[in-house]
């Protein structure tokens, strides 16, 4: 990801939420990965939901894919579910590798708690930030990550993801996933 004006394509028209500009600008500084396991945001032009998942533009205009989840080609997107013109305040969904599509955070400011685990998504019959207590794998700036979240958005470090997955998923599957049979099985 080399610049904002890039980044700004995959929001269609509207201004990039500040979390994700303020994020991109510490990317810039840090390395793609090198904050969170599998972690980066990107241009995407929505090719992956396209040839994955459904090419219809009643479907594509609803999601804004923003960044990778994992090395193997998990995407995460923001969710337009409602009239909402604030992007910050939409769910975040991610679109598995393997299949599976499910909502993991209620915002933007969520799925940057999540990403303080620093654990790739495993996406199968559920999402899942697995990390093994004997793992002492830590992606290059994950200390510094920690605490620029803190230091910006007043936002602690979690070790466990189902206490921002299960809210959101209380909140917003359902609708997702009846929202998305609509245009693929």
């Amino acid at each position: 990801m080399s610049s904002l004006q890039e980044f700004t394509q995959n929001f269609d028209g509207k201004p990039v939420p500040q979390a994700l500009a303020q994020l991109l600008a510490f990317q810039q500084e840090t390395g793609f990965e090198e904050y969170a396991e599998g972690f980066g945001l990107l241009r995407d032009d929505k090719s992956g939901l396209e040839h994955g998942w459904s090419n219809e533009p009643a479907f594509l205009e609803k999601l804004l894919p923003f960044a990778q989840a994992n090395g193997s080609g998990s995407f995460y997107a923001l969710w337009l579910h409602n009239d909402s013109t604030d992007l910050n305040e939409l769910p975040v969904v991610v679109f598995g590798d393997e299949g599976g599509e499910y909502v993991v955070a209620e915002n933007i400011k969520g799925l940057l708690q999540l990403l303080t685990i620093d654990a790739e998504p495993m996406i199968f019959e559920e999402v899942t930030f697995y990390r093994d207590e004997d793992d002492d794998y830590s992606s290059s700036y994950a200390e510094e990550y920690r605490t620029w979240l803190k230091d910006n958005f007043n936002l602690d470090a979690i070790t466990d993801a189902e206490l921002i997955i299960n809210p959101a998923q209380e909140k917003h599957q359902a609708a997702f996933d009846a929202w998305k049979q609509q245009y693929f099985g």
